[in-house]
């Protein structure tokens, strides 16, 4: 039988932090893989929680008021997946019950009926947003 030297863990050089180690190798490649369907390589959207239809026209209401990125999913499922995000911007509201979205590939129309959930972002400022006395004390 061999003699394997096993040394306690008070005597390693450097503490193992275990898997956490090897995180930094998990690339935007990769989970941009996990968010394809495995049979057509399509995108699909992760599923998010279904919102009511009160918090979803207090949300359209407050990203057209704010001018605040709205990402929003559809309630559609496409071979057993939801679509991908629409992200915009709120523009208007139409007199069919549906919204009107600026997106980077143009005007689109979408009914409020069909929206799951909808997450804003708020717009991106070349200042510190979280500063309020801009340094006067």
């Amino acid at each position: 039988m061999a003699n394997i030297y096993d040394p306690p863990r008070s005597k390693w050089l450097y503490p193992d932090r275990g898997m956490v180690k090897w995180l930094g190798f998990f690339l935007s490649d990769h989970t941009k893989a996990l968010e394809q369907d495995s049979e057509t390589g399509e995108d699909v959207g992760v599923p998010q929680v279904q919102q009511d239809d009160a918090a979803i026209g207090e949300l359209l209401d407050n990203a057209y008021l704010t001018g605040e990125t709205a990402h929003i999913q559809r309630n559609i499922l496409v071979r057993d997946h939801f679509q991908p995000d629409i992200v915009g911007t709120v523009a208007g509201f139409t007199p069919g019950n549906g919204v009107l979205l600026y997106t980077t590939a143009g005007a689109q129309t979408l009914a409020i009926s069909d929206i799951r959930n909808i997450r804003l972002e708020p717009p991106a400022k070349w200042y510190r947003s979280e500063v309020n006395d801009y340094g006067l004390k």
